[in-house]
Protein backbone atom coordinates (compact mmCIF):
# COMPACT_ATOMS: atom_id res chain seq x y z
CA UNK A 1 0.00 0.00 0.00
CA UNK A 2 1.33 3.47 -0.97
CA UNK A 3 1.88 5.66 2.07
CA UNK A 4 0.12 9.02 2.42
CA UNK A 5 3.48 10.82 2.47
CA UNK A 6 4.34 9.49 -1.03
CA UNK A 7 0.91 10.60 -2.34
CA UNK A 8 1.39 14.05 -0.85
CA UNK A 9 4.90 14.22 -2.41
CA UNK A 10 3.48 13.48 -5.86
CA UNK A 11 0.80 16.14 -5.37
CA UNK A 12 3.46 18.61 -4.30
CA UNK A 13 5.71 17.92 -7.29
CA UNK A 14 2.76 18.14 -9.66
CA UNK A 15 1.82 21.53 -8.26
CA UNK A 16 5.36 22.91 -8.35
CA UNK A 17 6.65 21.38 -11.56
CA UNK A 18 3.45 21.09 -13.51
CA UNK A 19 2.86 24.85 -13.67
CA UNK A 20 6.54 25.78 -14.07
CA UNK A 21 6.69 25.28 -17.82
CA UNK A 22 10.14 26.00 -19.27
CA UNK A 23 10.10 29.41 -20.96
CA UNK A 24 10.06 29.80 -24.72
CA UNK A 25 12.77 32.34 -25.57
CA UNK A 26 13.28 34.17 -28.87
CA UNK A 27 16.71 35.64 -29.64
CA UNK A 28 16.66 38.13 -32.51
CA UNK A 29 20.10 38.25 -34.14
CA UNK A 30 22.98 35.77 -34.32
CA UNK A 31 25.97 38.04 -33.94
CA UNK A 32 28.27 37.71 -30.95
CA UNK A 33 25.61 39.21 -28.62
CA UNK A 34 22.77 36.96 -29.76
CA UNK A 35 24.78 33.75 -29.80
CA UNK A 36 26.36 34.52 -26.41
CA UNK A 37 22.85 35.05 -25.03
CA UNK A 38 21.61 31.77 -26.53
CA UNK A 39 24.61 29.84 -25.23
CA UNK A 40 24.43 31.17 -21.65
CA UNK A 41 20.67 30.71 -21.58
CA UNK A 42 21.21 27.05 -22.44
CA UNK A 43 23.61 26.76 -19.49
CA UNK A 44 21.61 28.72 -16.92
CA UNK A 45 18.13 27.65 -18.01
CA UNK A 46 18.83 24.24 -19.58
CA UNK A 47 15.12 23.47 -20.01
CA UNK A 48 14.43 26.68 -21.94
CA UNK A 49 13.15 26.34 -25.50
CA UNK A 50 15.39 28.71 -27.47
CA UNK A 51 14.79 29.98 -31.02
CA UNK A 52 17.32 32.22 -32.79
CA UNK A 53 16.23 34.40 -35.72
CA UNK A 54 18.90 35.36 -38.24
CA UNK A 55 18.37 35.99 -41.97
CA UNK A 56 22.03 36.76 -42.69
CA UNK A 57 25.40 35.17 -42.01
CA UNK A 58 26.03 33.89 -38.49
CA UNK A 59 28.33 36.34 -36.76
CA UNK A 60 26.74 39.55 -38.01
CA UNK A 61 29.43 42.21 -38.09
CA UNK A 62 32.12 39.59 -37.49
CA UNK A 63 32.45 39.08 -41.21
CA UNK A 64 35.00 37.92 -43.76
CA UNK A 65 35.37 38.13 -47.52
CA UNK A 66 37.35 36.09 -50.06
CA UNK A 67 39.78 37.73 -52.46
CA UNK A 68 42.75 36.22 -54.30
CA UNK A 69 41.45 32.80 -53.16
CA UNK A 70 42.03 33.67 -49.49
CA UNK A 71 39.68 34.68 -46.67
CA UNK A 72 40.15 37.95 -44.75
CA UNK A 73 38.49 39.80 -41.88
CA UNK A 74 36.50 42.88 -42.91
CA UNK A 75 34.44 43.44 -39.74
CA UNK A 76 35.37 43.20 -36.05
CA UNK A 77 38.95 42.02 -36.30
CA UNK A 78 40.91 42.65 -33.09
CA UNK A 79 40.47 41.33 -29.55
CA UNK A 80 42.29 42.54 -26.44
CA UNK A 81 44.05 39.98 -24.23
CA UNK A 82 42.07 41.31 -21.22
CA UNK A 83 38.73 40.40 -22.87
CA UNK A 84 37.87 37.45 -20.66
CA UNK A 85 34.67 36.33 -22.37
CA UNK A 86 36.31 36.18 -25.78
CA UNK A 87 39.35 34.38 -24.33
CA UNK A 88 37.07 31.86 -22.59
CA UNK A 89 35.15 31.30 -25.83
CA UNK A 90 38.32 29.90 -27.39
CA UNK A 91 38.43 27.13 -24.79
CA UNK A 92 34.67 26.54 -25.02
CA UNK A 93 34.88 26.17 -28.78
CA UNK A 94 38.27 24.50 -29.14
CA UNK A 95 39.52 27.41 -31.25
CA UNK A 96 42.99 28.92 -31.42
CA UNK A 97 44.34 32.40 -30.94
CA UNK A 98 46.37 34.07 -33.68
CA UNK A 99 48.36 37.30 -33.61
CA UNK A 100 46.49 40.24 -35.03
CA UNK A 101 47.92 41.72 -38.21
CA UNK A 102 46.71 45.10 -36.96
CA UNK A 103 49.15 45.35 -34.07
CA UNK A 104 52.84 46.15 -34.31
CA UNK A 105 54.70 48.82 -36.27
CA UNK A 106 52.92 51.65 -38.09
CA UNK A 107 53.32 54.90 -40.02
CA UNK A 108 51.46 58.08 -39.12
CA UNK A 109 50.68 60.08 -42.25
CA UNK A 110 49.68 63.74 -42.27
CA UNK A 111 49.81 66.34 -45.02
CA UNK A 112 50.74 63.67 -47.54
CA UNK A 113 53.90 62.64 -45.68
CA UNK A 114 54.95 60.19 -42.99
CA UNK A 115 55.38 62.26 -39.84
CA UNK A 116 56.27 59.38 -37.50
CA UNK A 117 57.10 55.67 -37.78
CA UNK A 118 56.77 53.26 -34.87
CA UNK A 119 58.69 49.99 -34.85
CA UNK A 120 60.27 47.64 -32.34
CA UNK A 121 63.66 49.31 -32.66
CA UNK A 122 65.30 51.10 -29.73
CA UNK A 123 65.69 54.27 -31.81
CA UNK A 124 61.94 54.27 -32.54
CA UNK A 125 61.19 54.20 -28.81
CA UNK A 126 63.56 57.12 -28.23
CA UNK A 127 61.90 59.08 -31.04
CA UNK A 128 58.45 58.38 -29.60
CA UNK A 129 59.50 59.71 -26.19
CA UNK A 130 61.01 62.79 -27.80
CA UNK A 131 57.87 63.45 -29.86
CA UNK A 132 55.14 62.86 -27.29
CA UNK A 133 56.92 63.20 -23.94
CA UNK A 134 57.72 60.45 -21.48
CA UNK A 135 55.21 61.64 -18.89
CA UNK A 136 52.40 61.85 -21.44
CA UNK A 137 53.10 58.32 -22.62
CA UNK A 138 53.22 57.02 -19.05
CA UNK A 139 50.02 58.87 -18.10
CA UNK A 140 48.25 57.45 -21.14
CA UNK A 141 49.39 53.93 -20.34
CA UNK A 142 48.32 54.33 -16.72
CA UNK A 143 44.90 55.67 -17.79
CA UNK A 144 44.23 52.71 -20.09
CA UNK A 145 45.50 50.17 -17.55
CA UNK A 146 43.26 51.65 -14.85
CA UNK A 147 40.28 51.35 -17.18
CA UNK A 148 41.10 47.69 -17.89
CA UNK A 149 41.41 47.05 -14.14
CA UNK A 150 37.99 48.62 -13.55
CA UNK A 151 36.54 46.69 -16.45
CA UNK A 152 37.78 43.43 -14.96
CA UNK A 153 35.72 44.09 -11.80
CA UNK A 154 32.52 43.11 -13.59
CA UNK A 155 33.48 39.53 -14.49
CA UNK A 156 33.26 37.90 -11.03
CA UNK A 157 30.05 39.81 -10.34
CA UNK A 158 28.41 38.51 -13.51
CA UNK A 159 29.65 35.00 -12.65
CA UNK A 160 27.85 35.30 -9.31
CA UNK A 161 24.57 36.32 -10.97
CA UNK A 162 24.73 40.11 -10.81
CA UNK A 163 22.48 41.76 -13.40
CA UNK A 164 22.01 45.43 -14.26
CA UNK A 165 18.76 46.71 -15.79
CA UNK A 166 20.50 49.73 -17.34
CA UNK A 167 23.83 50.34 -19.05
CA UNK A 168 24.53 53.07 -16.48
CA UNK A 169 24.14 50.58 -13.63
CA UNK A 170 26.50 48.17 -15.36
CA UNK A 171 29.18 50.85 -15.82
CA UNK A 172 28.70 51.97 -12.23
CA UNK A 173 29.37 48.42 -11.07
CA UNK A 174 32.76 48.66 -12.82
CA UNK A 175 33.66 51.96 -11.15
CA UNK A 176 36.25 52.02 -8.36
CA UNK A 177 34.99 52.14 -4.78
CA UNK A 178 36.64 54.25 -2.09
CA UNK A 179 37.93 52.88 1.21
CA UNK A 180 34.69 54.06 2.80
CA UNK A 181 32.67 52.04 0.27
CA UNK A 182 31.47 54.99 -1.80
CA UNK A 183 31.14 54.49 -5.55
CA UNK A 184 33.27 56.91 -7.55
CA UNK A 185 30.92 56.69 -10.58
CA UNK A 186 34.11 57.11 -12.62
CA UNK A 187 32.93 55.03 -15.59
CA UNK A 188 29.72 57.07 -15.86
CA UNK A 189 31.65 60.33 -15.64
CA UNK A 190 33.76 59.23 -18.61
CA UNK A 191 30.61 59.16 -20.76
CA UNK A 192 29.95 62.82 -19.95
CA UNK A 193 33.14 64.25 -21.45
CA UNK A 194 35.11 63.75 -24.65
CA UNK A 195 38.27 61.67 -24.72
CA UNK A 196 40.14 64.84 -25.72
CA UNK A 197 38.90 66.60 -22.57
CA UNK A 198 39.82 63.63 -20.40
CA UNK A 199 43.33 63.29 -21.80
CA UNK A 200 43.94 67.03 -21.41
CA UNK A 201 42.76 66.85 -17.80
CA UNK A 202 45.44 64.21 -17.21
CA UNK A 203 48.12 66.55 -18.56
CA UNK A 204 48.71 64.57 -21.75
CA UNK A 205 50.38 66.48 -24.56
CA UNK A 206 48.47 67.90 -27.53
CA UNK A 207 50.82 66.07 -29.92
CA UNK A 208 49.79 62.74 -28.43
CA UNK A 209 46.08 63.61 -28.52
CA UNK A 210 46.23 64.82 -32.13
CA UNK A 211 48.27 61.83 -33.34
CA UNK A 212 48.11 58.66 -31.21
CA UNK A 213 44.62 59.33 -29.84
CA UNK A 214 43.50 60.43 -33.31
CA UNK A 215 44.69 57.09 -34.73
CA UNK A 216 42.68 55.13 -32.17
CA UNK A 217 39.51 57.18 -32.62
CA UNK A 218 39.63 57.50 -36.40
CA UNK A 219 40.64 53.90 -37.15
CA UNK A 220 38.37 52.18 -34.63
CA UNK A 221 35.29 54.45 -34.80
CA UNK A 222 35.89 56.97 -37.61
CA UNK A 223 35.65 59.75 -35.05
CA UNK A 224 37.84 62.56 -33.76
CA UNK A 225 38.98 62.86 -30.12
CA UNK A 226 36.69 65.82 -29.43
CA UNK A 227 33.46 64.13 -30.59
CA UNK A 228 33.68 60.74 -28.92
CA UNK A 229 33.06 60.27 -25.20
CA UNK A 230 35.89 59.23 -22.93
CA UNK A 231 34.64 55.75 -22.02
CA UNK A 232 34.47 54.54 -25.61
CA UNK A 233 37.60 56.57 -26.27
CA UNK A 234 39.52 54.71 -23.60
CA UNK A 235 38.27 51.37 -24.97
CA UNK A 236 39.52 52.55 -28.36
CA UNK A 237 42.92 53.46 -26.89
CA UNK A 238 43.18 49.92 -25.52
CA UNK A 239 42.71 48.78 -29.13
CA UNK A 240 46.15 50.05 -30.11
CA UNK A 241 47.98 48.28 -27.29
CA UNK A 242 50.30 45.33 -28.04
CA UNK A 243 49.12 41.73 -27.69
CA UNK A 244 45.95 42.10 -29.75
CA UNK A 245 44.73 38.86 -31.26
CA UNK A 246 42.15 37.29 -33.56
CA UNK A 247 40.58 33.85 -33.90
CA UNK A 248 42.38 31.50 -36.24
CA UNK A 249 39.98 30.66 -39.04
CA UNK A 250 37.96 33.86 -38.56
CA UNK A 251 36.33 35.61 -35.59
CA UNK A 252 32.90 34.49 -36.83
CA UNK A 253 33.88 30.95 -35.76
CA UNK A 254 33.02 31.97 -32.17
CA UNK A 255 29.34 32.85 -32.77
CA UNK A 256 28.99 29.83 -35.07
CA UNK A 257 30.23 27.60 -32.24
CA UNK A 258 28.13 29.27 -29.52
CA UNK A 259 25.01 28.91 -31.65
CA UNK A 260 25.66 25.21 -32.14
CA UNK A 261 26.39 24.62 -28.47
CA UNK A 262 23.23 26.42 -27.41
CA UNK A 263 21.24 23.69 -29.22
CA UNK A 264 18.74 26.40 -30.09
CA UNK A 265 16.51 26.26 -33.14
CA UNK A 266 17.78 28.54 -35.91
CA UNK A 267 15.18 30.22 -38.12
CA UNK A 268 16.60 31.88 -41.22
CA UNK A 269 14.03 34.66 -41.09
CA UNK A 270 13.94 38.41 -40.57
CA UNK A 271 11.77 39.48 -37.65
CA UNK A 272 9.30 42.16 -38.74
CA UNK A 273 7.49 42.88 -35.47
CA UNK A 274 7.19 41.91 -31.83
CA UNK A 275 3.80 42.39 -30.14
CA UNK A 276 3.02 42.21 -26.42
CA UNK A 277 -0.23 40.29 -25.98
CA UNK A 278 -2.80 40.54 -23.17
CA UNK A 279 -1.44 37.36 -21.57
CA UNK A 280 2.01 38.98 -21.24
CA UNK A 281 3.50 36.80 -23.97
CA UNK A 282 5.04 38.12 -27.18
CA UNK A 283 4.02 37.35 -30.73
CA UNK A 284 7.04 37.43 -33.02
CA UNK A 285 6.12 37.91 -36.67
CA UNK A 286 8.49 36.97 -39.47
CA UNK A 287 7.33 37.04 -43.06
CA UNK A 288 3.93 35.34 -43.28
CA UNK A 289 4.47 33.37 -40.07
CA UNK A 290 4.39 34.11 -36.35
CA UNK A 291 5.16 32.36 -33.07
CA UNK A 292 4.49 33.13 -29.42
CA UNK A 293 7.27 33.42 -26.83
CA UNK A 294 7.51 34.08 -23.11
CA UNK A 295 10.79 36.01 -23.34
CA UNK A 296 12.37 37.96 -26.21
CA UNK A 297 16.01 39.04 -26.43
CA UNK A 298 16.77 41.58 -29.17
CA UNK A 299 20.43 41.36 -30.15
CA UNK A 300 20.51 43.62 -33.19
CA UNK A 301 20.65 47.44 -33.37
CA UNK A 302 17.24 49.16 -33.45
CA UNK A 303 18.17 52.67 -34.61
CA UNK A 304 16.12 53.80 -37.62
CA UNK A 305 19.07 53.52 -39.99
CA UNK A 306 19.77 49.91 -38.94
CA UNK A 307 16.37 48.24 -38.52
CA UNK A 308 12.68 48.49 -39.29
CA UNK A 309 11.60 46.05 -36.58
CA UNK A 310 8.35 47.25 -34.98
CA UNK A 311 7.42 46.88 -31.30
CA UNK A 312 3.69 46.88 -30.53
CA UNK A 313 1.54 46.75 -27.40
CA UNK A 314 4.03 48.18 -24.92
CA UNK A 315 2.77 50.61 -22.31
CA UNK A 316 5.31 53.17 -23.52
CA UNK A 317 6.59 53.24 -27.08
CA UNK A 318 10.40 52.94 -26.91
CA UNK A 319 12.63 55.22 -28.98
CA UNK A 320 16.08 54.42 -30.29
CA UNK A 321 17.80 57.70 -31.11
CA UNK A 322 21.24 58.07 -32.61
CA UNK A 323 22.64 56.61 -35.80
CA UNK A 324 25.40 54.33 -37.02
CA UNK A 325 28.57 55.33 -38.84
CA UNK A 326 28.86 54.43 -42.51
CA UNK A 327 32.16 52.65 -43.07
CA UNK A 328 33.57 51.24 -46.29
CA UNK A 329 36.15 48.47 -46.07
CA UNK A 330 38.06 48.01 -49.33
CA UNK A 331 40.08 44.86 -49.88
CA UNK A 332 42.69 45.33 -52.58
CA UNK A 333 44.90 42.61 -54.05
CA UNK A 334 47.83 44.50 -55.47
CA UNK A 335 51.24 46.08 -54.93
CA UNK A 336 51.51 49.09 -52.65
CA UNK A 337 53.03 52.23 -54.10
CA UNK A 338 55.76 52.71 -51.53
CA UNK A 339 56.85 56.02 -53.00
CA UNK A 340 53.49 57.55 -52.10
CA UNK A 341 53.57 59.70 -48.95
CA UNK A 342 57.34 59.22 -48.80
CA UNK A 343 57.03 55.63 -47.62
CA UNK A 344 60.35 53.89 -47.12
CA UNK A 345 60.54 50.70 -49.19
CA UNK A 346 63.21 49.24 -46.90
CA UNK A 347 61.03 49.56 -43.77
CA UNK A 348 58.01 47.75 -45.23
CA UNK A 349 55.74 48.94 -42.42
CA UNK A 350 52.40 47.27 -43.02
CA UNK A 351 50.06 49.61 -41.09
CA UNK A 352 49.56 53.16 -42.31
CA UNK A 353 47.30 55.57 -40.41
CA UNK A 354 45.98 58.84 -41.85
CA UNK A 355 45.28 61.43 -39.17
CA UNK A 356 44.21 64.47 -41.21
CA UNK A 357 40.62 65.40 -40.37
CA UNK A 358 39.69 66.07 -43.99
CA UNK A 359 41.11 62.74 -45.19
CA UNK A 360 38.22 60.24 -45.45
CA UNK A 361 40.68 57.33 -45.33
CA UNK A 362 41.66 56.27 -41.81
CA UNK A 363 43.96 53.30 -42.44
CA UNK A 364 45.68 51.13 -45.02
CA UNK A 365 46.98 47.83 -43.69
CA UNK A 366 48.45 44.63 -45.09
CA UNK A 367 46.26 41.66 -44.12
CA UNK A 368 46.94 38.07 -43.17
CA UNK A 369 44.43 35.39 -44.23
CA UNK A 370 42.26 34.15 -41.36
CA UNK A 371 43.48 30.56 -41.86
CA UNK A 372 47.20 31.40 -42.05
CA UNK A 373 49.34 29.01 -40.01
CA UNK A 374 52.85 30.39 -39.35
CA UNK A 375 54.07 26.89 -38.48
CA UNK A 376 53.19 25.34 -41.84
CA UNK A 377 52.42 28.12 -44.35
CA UNK A 378 55.05 29.91 -46.40
CA UNK A 379 54.63 33.67 -45.85
CA UNK A 380 55.98 34.31 -49.35
CA UNK A 381 53.06 32.37 -50.84
CA UNK A 382 50.46 34.75 -49.39
CA UNK A 383 49.08 37.31 -51.85
CA UNK A 384 49.48 41.00 -51.01
CA UNK A 385 46.00 42.00 -49.86
CA UNK A 386 45.40 45.33 -48.16
CA UNK A 387 42.40 46.72 -46.27
CA UNK A 388 41.49 50.38 -46.56
CA UNK A 389 38.94 51.92 -44.20
CA UNK A 390 37.15 54.97 -45.59
CA UNK A 391 34.02 56.91 -44.71
CA UNK A 392 33.29 57.73 -48.38
CA UNK A 393 33.30 55.77 -51.62
CA UNK A 394 36.65 55.45 -53.38
CA UNK A 395 36.93 55.17 -57.17
CA UNK A 396 39.44 53.01 -59.01
CA UNK A 397 41.48 56.17 -59.56
CA UNK A 398 41.36 56.90 -55.81
CA UNK A 399 42.67 53.43 -55.04
CA UNK A 400 45.38 53.82 -57.67
CA UNK A 401 46.90 56.62 -55.57
CA UNK A 402 47.96 53.96 -53.06
CA UNK A 403 48.86 51.09 -55.42
CA UNK A 404 51.25 50.69 -58.34
CA UNK A 405 49.36 47.55 -59.43
CA UNK A 406 45.76 46.47 -58.66
CA UNK A 407 44.86 42.88 -59.52
CA UNK A 408 41.39 42.90 -57.95
CA UNK A 409 39.36 44.69 -55.30
CA UNK A 410 36.05 44.54 -53.46
CA UNK A 411 34.21 46.72 -51.00
CA UNK A 412 32.01 46.10 -47.96
CA UNK A 413 29.77 49.10 -47.35
CA UNK A 414 27.96 48.99 -44.02
CA UNK A 415 26.87 50.73 -40.83
CA UNK A 416 29.53 49.17 -38.66
CA UNK A 417 29.28 50.87 -35.25
CA UNK A 418 27.54 53.82 -33.57
CA UNK A 419 28.26 57.33 -34.76
CA UNK A 420 29.21 58.77 -31.40
CA UNK A 421 28.59 62.33 -32.62
CA UNK A 422 24.91 61.33 -32.29
CA UNK A 423 25.37 59.85 -28.79
CA UNK A 424 21.90 59.76 -27.17
CA UNK A 425 22.99 58.71 -23.68
CA UNK A 426 22.93 55.33 -22.01
CA UNK A 427 19.77 53.26 -22.24
CA UNK A 428 18.26 50.17 -20.63
CA UNK A 429 18.69 46.45 -21.24
CA UNK A 430 15.05 45.99 -20.25
CA UNK A 431 12.51 47.48 -22.65
CA UNK A 432 9.52 45.85 -20.93
CA UNK A 433 8.80 42.84 -18.73
CA UNK A 434 10.50 39.87 -20.44
CA UNK A 435 11.68 42.01 -23.37
CA UNK A 436 15.42 42.74 -23.43
CA UNK A 437 17.77 44.72 -25.68
CA UNK A 438 21.45 43.74 -25.78
CA UNK A 439 22.69 46.42 -28.18
CA UNK A 440 22.10 49.41 -25.93
CA UNK A 441 25.58 48.52 -24.62
CA UNK A 442 27.07 49.83 -27.87
CA UNK A 443 26.46 53.43 -26.82
CA UNK A 444 28.95 52.91 -24.01
CA UNK A 445 31.39 51.20 -26.40
CA UNK A 446 31.03 49.01 -29.46
CA UNK A 447 33.29 45.97 -29.31
CA UNK A 448 32.99 42.18 -29.32
CA UNK A 449 33.63 41.97 -25.60
CA UNK A 450 31.05 44.64 -24.81
CA UNK A 451 28.38 42.68 -26.70
CA UNK A 452 29.42 39.46 -24.98
CA UNK A 453 29.28 41.16 -21.57
CA UNK A 454 25.85 42.65 -22.29
CA UNK A 455 24.54 39.26 -23.39
CA UNK A 456 25.70 37.61 -20.16
CA UNK A 457 24.11 40.44 -18.15
CA UNK A 458 20.77 40.02 -19.97
CA UNK A 459 20.85 36.25 -19.41
CA UNK A 460 21.38 36.93 -15.69
CA UNK A 461 18.35 39.24 -15.70
CA UNK A 462 16.25 36.48 -17.26
CA UNK A 463 17.65 33.75 -15.01
CA UNK A 464 17.16 35.75 -11.82
CA UNK A 465 13.55 36.49 -12.77
CA UNK A 466 12.83 32.84 -13.62
CA UNK A 467 14.37 31.66 -10.35
CA UNK A 468 12.37 34.22 -8.41
CA UNK A 469 9.17 33.09 -10.12
CA UNK A 470 9.98 29.43 -9.46
CA UNK A 471 10.65 30.14 -5.77
CA UNK A 472 7.36 32.03 -5.46
CA UNK A 473 5.50 29.19 -7.16
CA UNK A 474 7.13 26.71 -4.80
CA UNK A 475 6.00 28.69 -1.74
CA UNK A 476 2.49 29.25 -3.09
CA UNK A 477 2.02 25.57 -3.82
CA UNK A 478 3.70 24.18 -0.74
CA UNK A 479 1.90 21.14 0.66
CA UNK A 480 2.54 19.93 4.17
CA UNK A 481 3.54 16.30 4.12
Amino acid sequence: MISKSIIFLHVYLACVLGDARPPRVAVVGAGIGGTMAAYHLSLQLPEADITIFEPGPIGGRLATRIIADKEYEVGGSIIHPANRFMVNNLAICGLEMADSHESGSFNIISGGQVVFSESDSFMSKVQMIARYGLWSLLKLENFVENLLDCFSNIYPKLDEGYAAETVSDLLDEMSPVSKTGENSHEMILLTKMSIAEKLRSLGISEELIEELAMIAMKVNYNAFPENIHAFVGSVSMAGIQPGLWRVKGGNYKVPECLLEKSKGRLLRSKVDSITLEDNSQYTVRFGEASEVFDVVVIATPLTKDKADLKLHGLSKEPSFPGSYQRTLAYLVHGSLNHSAYGLDESLRIDNNFFIDRDDPVSSLSLLTPVDFNPDTDDPNSIPEVYKIFSRVELSRDDLAKYFSVIHSSLVVDWLAYPDYKTYPGLGSFKLHENLYYVNNIEWSASAMEMSALAAKNVVNLITNKEKSAANKLSVDNKVEL
